[in-house]
């Protein structure tokens, strides 16, 4: 089932949610091939290079997020940004290899453009409606009747030290509802999620055969329009 979240239809079904998570989707697909975190790095910014103080220090999310709403374009000045693995850090070894500044604007750039072209993004806040476990079975279901989505997990793990620890496993519907109550979109990506057809499991012959994480996210931009108030 697998697409990439660039084409045409699936940016046009970000615009009609949010920008929050649309910025939140687009970004982190375009950094993870670099292994960069959007909400664990750091653009910061100093006054002059002279003593290095750095006056502001944001995410690479909240970065973006701010011209996708400012409908604007970045112009970064070369020597007194840059992008940083630690908060408020302008030294040398805390920088990011294989992101430039120039690479991250070029980013927010693409973003920008993708979200405010028309049709562009509404970009006031839309609440997420009250929803029961069962309009969200409905609406999942709908979008892949050949699935059985009660038999579908979510499982995610922890990273401790070396070690791989299951955090959570729960069906993917229940997985769903429980964010969409707290008035949050979930997004699956990335190492730490997997999609099983059986719970707790961390065994590669459980893997769902049909889902994948990045599936799973398409459904819910596809869902998601509905439920937004």
């Amino acid at each position: 089932m697998s697409d990439s979240f660039y084409t045409f239809s699936k940016i046009s079904q970000l615009k009609k949610i949010r920008a929050d998570f649309a910025v939140k989707v687009l970004l982190t697909e375009r950094l993870q091939a670099l292994g960069v975190s959007p909400f664990r790095t750091y653009l910061n910014t100093v006054v002059d290079r002279i003593d290095d103080k750095v006056h502001s220090s944001r995410t690479l999310y909240e970065e973006t997020l701010e011209y996708v709403e400012k409908e604007a374009l970045p112009d970064y000045a070369q020597g007194t940004s840059n992008v940083f693995s630690r908060q408020y850090s302008f030294d040398p070894k805390d920088r990011i290899e294989g992101l430039g500044l120039i690479e991250f604007e070029n980013i927010i750039i693409d973003i920008v453009r993708w979200l405010t072209t028309a049709p562009s993004i509404n970009l006031s806040y839309r609440r997420l409606r009250s929803l029961s476990v069962e309009d969200v079975h409905a609406a999942l279901k709908y979008t892949v009747p050949d699935i059985n989505i009660d038999e579908v997990y979510v499982t995610s793990v922890v990273t401790v030290g070396e070690e791989r620890k299951m955090f959570n496993s729960r069906r993917l519907v229940e997985d769903v509802h429980a964010s969409l109550q707290h008035d949050d979109i979930p997004y699956y990506h990335g190492d730490d999620v997997g999609v099983y057809s059986v719970a707790y499991s961390l065994q590669e012959h459980h893997l769902h055969p049909h889902l994948t994480p990045r599936d799973i996210s398409n459904l819910v931009i596809d869902v998601v329009p509905g439920f937004l108030a």
